[in-house]
């Protein structure tokens, strides 16, 4: 019954109308984790108030055989989506993890009450509510590897500080990666919005159309260095899920 789920998998994703063989790039545990993931369903009360998916799935490939699995995940998730979302991120080596950059973050702060409310009070309830108070995904990749804090002029290495950079852009946390690369052995935490200063609203523009296009171009970027190897887990609120897919296919995704 494993093995006709896991082959179930490997047919369930198309690139180009061909058939995408996910064994190529992805490891057996990998793909047991996604289905798990795609599957997951909420049950009960909180399927009615939150929806039934938890996590969106999409897997993505180019002619080059590079493969790009997109997870996004709801904001509201209960126990058993947490752990299975952490598991997931420990299971994939090379990450790239939404977040808004510092400077977007203190301009909400002075600016923009309503979306300050989501980074503040609302934020902390959520992570009550989601049982996140101990850690959530993003968390439970910084715990593993090498990870690059833009904004805050600091490389993490497993949750600490290991070495203090200016790295606000791709191209500049690239620099920096071929001497610190020993270091990435348990997992490269990529962030995927650093670059150009957009100027945050509450309007779709600034939360899904601009951070999309910021985004999905530090991924090609990331993925065109010769120095980021293996099939990379794009972690995001799944909104995003369309509008970045939709984008990557202009750069042969």
């Amino acid at each position: 019954m494993k093995l006709i789920s896991l082959l179930a998998l490997l047919f369930s994703f198309t690139i180009h109308a061909k058939v995408c063989d996910l064994s190529q790039g992805l490891t057996k545990k990998q793909i047991k984790l996604l289905n798990k993931a795609k599957k997951l369903k909420r049950i009960g009360l909180n399927r009615s108030l939150f929806g039934k998916e938890v996590y969106k799935v999409d897997i993505l490939g180019n002619d080059h055989d590079q493969l790009l699995v997109l997870v996004g995940e709801a904001h509201i998730k209960g126990p058993r989506s947490s752990r299975l979302g952490k598991k997931l991120v420990k299971a994939f080596n090379l990450r790239m993890l939404e977040g808004l950059p510092m400077a977007e973050i203190e301009y909400i702060q002075t600016n923009n009450e309503d979306l300050n409310d989501a980074l503040g009070w609302q934020r902390t309830l959520a992570k009550v509510i989601t049982f996140n108070v101990a850690g959530s995904t993003i968390s439970a990749a910084q715990k593993r590897g090498l990870t690059f804090l833009p904004g805050y002029d600091a490389i993490l290495l497993d949750n600490e500080v290991f070495q203090k950079e200016n790295t606000e852009t791709p191209d500049e946390g690239l620099y920096h990666l071929p001497g610190l690369i020993q270091n990435a052995q348990e997992g490269l935490n990529l962030p995927l919005e650093v670059g150009s200063f957009l100027t945050p609203s509450e309007d779709d523009s600034y939360i899904l159309e601009a951070r999309n296009v910021r985004m999905a171009s530090n991924i090609v970027t990331y993925l065109e260095s010769k120095d980021v190897r293996g099939t990379p887990l794009v972690l995001l609120g799944a909104a995003h899920n369309p509008g970045m897919i939709e984008l990557l296919k202009n750069d042969g995704y």
